[in-house]
Order: C-alpha cells, then sequence, then structure tokens
C-alpha cells in the first residue's frame, strides 16, 4: 500500500490518477484551491475504495502552502511514497503577441511555480525520508518537436519543466529518489471542455475530426498511467499515454480502415 500526494487533482487528469490509486488500494491526498471540491472529491474516492482519501487546500503558487501539503500528508499517512506535480492549467486560444498578462501570469504561476515548489518539498522529504518517487507533468510540445498553434506560453512552462526535470535527475542520482515524467495525452479534462466552449461554431467544425483520432477520456488513460507509475523502475523514464506509434496507428485506423471514433457525441458537441 503506497501513499501518494497528487497536487491539482480534484478534477481532470490529477483527480483520474488518484482514484486509480484509491482503486488498488493505495492511500491519497489530494489538493485544490478550493475547499467544497476537496470536499466533494474526498467523499467521491473514499465511496470507491478499497483504498483511502484524504486532501487539503493549496495554491501551489504559494510554497509554504505546498510545504503543508506535505506535512499534512506525512503526518497523516507516514512516509511519503509517491508525489505527483499535476497542478496546471493551459490556454489554447492566443498567439503570443497577444496572450493577455494575467493568462501569462496564471501559466507560470500554476505549471511552473508549482512544478519548482512542488519539487523542491518533495524531494527535500524524499531526502530525510531515504525514499521516494518524484513524478512531473509535461504536456503537448514540451521537447518543441511539434509545436501546437495558439499554446506558446502554455508549451513553454512545459519545455521548462522538462528541463527542470534534467536537473532533478542529475542533482538527485544515487540518492533513493525515483524521478520521473508523465506525458498524459490529449484529454478530455475540465480545462479541455473550458476551453473548447471558447471555440467559434466553425472552428469546432474543423478541428472535431484529428481530435476524434488523438484525444482520449481521462477514464480510459487513467488507469494505465497508474499501473506505469507504480510498476515502473528506471530512473528519468518518462511514460507516455499517446506516443508517436498510438497516433500513427490511430491515422492509419480513422484514414485507410474507416475506423473512425466518436468522443464527443457522449457530451452532446456534434
Amino acid at each position: 500500500m503506497a501513499n501518494v500526494i497528487i497536487t491539482g487533482s480534484s478534477k481532470g487528469i490529477g483527480r483520474g490518477l488518484a482514484e486509480a490509486f484509491v482503486r488498488r488500494g493505495h492511500r491519497v491526498v489530494i489538493s485544490a484551491r478550493g475547499q467544497a471540491d476537496i470536499d466533494r472529491t474526498v467523499a467521491e474516492l473514499n465511496a470507491i475504495g478499497p483504498g483511502t482519501a484524504t486532501g487539503a487546500v493549496c495554491d501551489v503558487a504559494a510554497k509554504d502552502q505546498i510545504q503543508e501539503l506535505w506535512d499534512r500528508g506525512s503526518a497523516e499517512l507516514g512516509p511519503i511514497d509517491f508525489w505527483i506535480n499535476n497542478a496546471g492549467t493551459a490556454d489554447a486560444r492566443h498567439e503570443l503577441h497577444d496572450t493577455p498578462e494575467a493568462i501569462v501570469h496564471t501559466l507560470i504561476d500554476s505549471n511552473l511555480k508549482g512544478t519548482i515548489f512542488g519539487s523542491q518539498v518533495a524531494i527535500n522529504g524524499f531526502r530525510q525520508q531515504g525514499s521516494g518517487a518524484l513524478y512531473n507533468m509535461l504536456g503537448g510540445s514540451f521537447d518543441g518537436k511539434r509545436l501546437t498553434p495558439n499554446m506558446s506560453v502554455y508549451s513553454s512552462t512545459k519545455a521548462a519543466i522538462w528541463i527542470l526535470t534534467k536537473y532533478l535527475l542529475m542533482e538527485n542520482r544515487d540518492r533513493g529518489i525515483m524521478i520521473g515524467m508523465i506525458s498524459p495525452g490529449m484529454l478530455l479534462s475540465d480545462n479541455w471542455f473550458s476551453e473548447q466552449k471558447k471555440m467559434t461554431p466553425e472552428d469546432w467544425r474543423k478541428i472535431r475530426p484529428i481530435l476524434n483520432i488523438l484525444c482520449d477520456d481521462v477514464e480510459t488513460a487513467a488507469p494505465w498511467l497508474t499501473d506505469e507509475i507504480l510498476r515502473n523502475d528506471r530512473y528519468g523514464h518518462r511514460i507516455a499515454w499517446l506516443t508517436t506509434g498510438k497516433m500513427l496507428r490511430r491515422f492509419f485506423a480513422a484514414k485507410v480502415l474507416g475506423r473512425k471514433r466518436d468522443l464527443f457525441s457522449r457530451y452532446g458537441l456534434d
């Protein structure tokens, strides 16, 4: 039975990972910025079992709140086995020159500052324990190989997390700490639906076919990602759901074999 802390875990892939850990009998501490979200999610997770969940309010842009999250988790559960820096947000509506300043601050605070502070707290805790596993969440275009339009600031934060994790790997080798990365793919999360609602009907019609090929529901990817986290023993390994090979197979199935997926009808998105 593992003790797990996941930042930003009342919804989206964070919520999905928390549920998957609980279903496998582990103990999870979730976090979110609102107490109501914490209370609701903890109740849902504990009703699922056989593992257990507790939670704490945490703004990941404030390091003292992240430290309080660690302290609460370790006080209630004992040594922490896994810390997952998941909290973050995305914006897919602006080119760099017209990205509002408020969105820049939000992306940097939640994605980059949250991962930096979370990594500091977790590494210090793991060093004191003598063990533990830290995973940082990557996102689209983190390596600059495939640039996604209108996501310059978001992708820049994820590229920074990629480099940050490389430094963590260099600094913590041979300390009994596992460090890795997670690439969850394109998931239909609350953040995704928020961005979709801001699309024009014309833009949605244009992009819907390719999203049907590339996207997945959170409940599809989260159990597999969780199993990979639990079994991973490769230092610096990136656990990737949507690999290049999987994308190619999906395009072949859709374009050549005519096997088209329909992810959006269940959500009323035609």
